[in-house]
């Protein structure tokens, strides 16, 4: 018995081997590796690292700690505003107020999540 090689199964078959190995990295990269978790920890004031830490767990990230710590303060300062983009390795996220317009906000992760610049987006 002689198999023949299909040329049309093994470019499909190549394409499923990438796709299940580029699965977990594409997976991974939503919140980063486990090192750059570690290291946007240690960016944090000590005080700081200690709460997030505190409330991470059951299913909270750092990362996601973080974020939610980060809008309460927006929503605090820009009350119904709606969140564009957050950059926290940055420092910079972008709103829309009620009224349209946008607002690119600074945030300093040493002074615990604290807005401390604003621009107006034209």
């Amino acid at each position: 018995m002689s198999f023949r090689r299909s040329r049309i199964a093994s470019p499909a078959l190549a394409g499923l081997v990438v796709a299940a190995f580029a699965l977990p990295a594409a997976a991974q990269s939503s919140m980063g590796s486990r090192e750059f978790q570690a290291a946007e920890l240690n960016e944090l004031a000590p005080d700081l690292r200690a709460e997030v830490m505190r409330r991470a767990g059951e299913g909270n990230t750092p990362r996601g700690v973080l974020e939610v710590m980060l809008l309460n303060a927006m929503q605090t300062r820009f009350p119904a505003s709606r969140i564009v983009a957050v950059d926290m390795g940055r420092g910079v996220a972008v709103i829309q107020t009620p009224e349209k317009q946008l607002k690119a906000l600074t945030f300093n992760k040493q002074q615990g999540l604290q807005l401390v610049g604003e621009v107006t987006l034209q």
